[in-house]
């Protein structure tokens, strides 16, 4: 036997697309763009050797709750397996719970950072019949399996489910993949590629996942709920074998590196950049960074391996708040860094919030300095969530911060939490303060200009700044 299985990104009927991807959640737009859905395209390969397997991107293919749910009761799949986020998880389980009006119930499993935190109360919804807790592949394969053969499901790790008589479970935690390499490589063949361009060049991209799990503790981010604590790297060789794979199977040129902090282990780094440039695979990338993982030989060798832009998580101008945040960077190394990466022709994207814990007026300028003085080709200004699985999330609750908040307040457009050293009118101007004073100088319009490919891009920009001020 074997299973009809899909796999959705569910819709996303208020914007232009929704990325539900481990820490990143967030709507596609100025700079999140949407991203081709790693997690099910992972999902997708390890278990189409058994079973049949589908993928729909509701939100980058333009498709509705009724076209979805029309596809699904012509298809009549066995198993729904759909990705969740905080913001949207009001929407994921009422659309999910749609489907167990159609002719053919499938059983219907959820994945996802917020899945993960929230798994016995998602599952008082009568919408789930499954949640998968944090890193998906491994949990998928074996729940697919105990289903299919109808084995118990209780010795399967790492879910919570229902029973048939109702009684809700959970089951032991499972451990982290601990070969990267033993996973096959994501079924990018069952997405439409084109569909997904990266911000400013606007060409077709592939994400090839590097390394898995993150050791710094900020308070902001989730990713531990996930990945976990501890770094997990692919060897070099698994990684050089996928850029060939894919970008000769799926004819494209640009990737992007996904990795909590792709710099993290130096030689990891170096020995994947002197690969490609030693069999000449001429590829173009991008990747996320810490500005206290970097030096001047690895930015280098970064672009002659073809990096030509990296993201540093900049976050705060003020040194008390980078340290209060788990951040543990300063203002020094945020400059350094980035005159580092300039000085290696790296276009330079940073990344700022506003409203983490002990932001005053004065902090806040102190951010948009730093951000006007840094040489950074882009930046994007976030709020402060208190996303379920970050440390920030429990001093938030803690504190009283975010009180008759829904989940759909969860979005890095808005200002949840009620700080007490600054209102949330105070932080949504300083926010809009910073896109005029970074994007409104003749330099950076000068930048966006000079690069090919851009205008769609500076079109997004200039409507959100726009927005920004309405």
């Amino acid at each position: 036997m074997s299973l009809e299985i899909l796999l959705v990104n569910p819709p996303y009927e208020r914007g232009r697309g929704y990325n539900r991807e481990g820490r990143c959640t967030q709507e596609a737009g100025f700079w999140a763009t949407p991203w081709p859905p790693f997690s099910l395209a992972m999902i997708a390969a390890v278990l189409r050797k058994d079973h049949g397997v589908r993928i729909v991107d509701c939100p980058a293919q333009n498709v509705s709750e009724k076209k979805w749910l029309e596809e699904a009761a012509r298809n009549r799949p066995d198993v729904v397996i759909s990705s969740v986020s905080t913001e949207t998880i009001e929407n994921d389980l009422a659309t999910l719970g749609k489907l167990k009006g159609l002719p053919k119930k499938p059983v219907v499993i959820v994945f996802g950072v917020h899945a993960t935190v929230f798994a016995a109360d998602i599952l008082r919804n009568s919408a789930v019949d499954f949640v998968v807790r944090g890193e998906p592949e491994e949990t998928a394969k074996e729940l697919a399996a105990a289903l299919d053969n109808r084995s118990n499901l209780r010795v399967v790790k790492g879910i919570d489910g229902r029973s048939e008589s109702g009684q809700i479970f959970s089951t032991d935690s499972r451990d982290f993949i601990r070969d990267l390499d033993a996973l096959p490589f994501p079924a990018w063949d069952l997405v439409d590629l084109g569909r997904y361009r990266l911000p400013v060049s606007r060409r077709k991209f592939i994400i090839i996942n590097t390394l898995r799990g993150c050791p710094f503790p900020c308070s902001f981010c989730n990713a531990r709920a996930y990945y976990g604590s501890r770094p997990r790297s692919r060897s070099v060789q698994n990684v050089l074998d996928e850029v060939k794979f894919s970008t000769d199977r799926y004819r494209t040129r640009d990737i992007f590196f996904w990795s909590d902090t792709f710099t993290l282990v130096r030689d990891h780094v170096t020995g994947l950049c002197e690969g490609m440039i030693s069999e000449g695979l001429n590829v173009r990338w991008v990747a996320n960074s810490r500005v206290d993982t970097v030096d001047d030989d690895m930015l280098a060798l970064m672009k002659r391996a073809g990096c030509w832009m990296i993201s540093f998580g900049i976050e705060s101008g003020d040194d008390r708040i980078l340290k209060s945040c788990g951040k543990n960077i300063t203002v020094e190394k945020i400059e350094k860094a980035v005159r580092m990466a300039g000085a290696a022709g790296i276009k330079i994207a940073g990344h700022f919030i506003f409203g983490l814990p002990g932001e005053t007026e004065e902090t806040a300028w102190k951010t948009i300095g730093l951000a006007k003085k840094l040489d950074l080709d882009f930046a994007h200004f976030y709020t402060a969530v208190p996303y379920p699985g970050s440390p920030l999330f429990e001093q938030a609750s803690s504190a009283g911060w975010i009180r008759g908040k829904k989940w759909d307040q969860f979005r890095q457009s808005e200002f949840v939490m009620d700080l007490p050293t600054l209102s949330r009118e105070s932080l949504y101007r300083l926010k809009r303060k910073a896109y005029h004073a970074f994007y409104f100088r003749p330099k950076t319009l000068k930048t966006a200009l000079s690069l090919a490919s851009v205008r769609p891009w500076i079109s997004d920009g200039l409507r959100t700044v726009k927005k920004a001020f309405s």
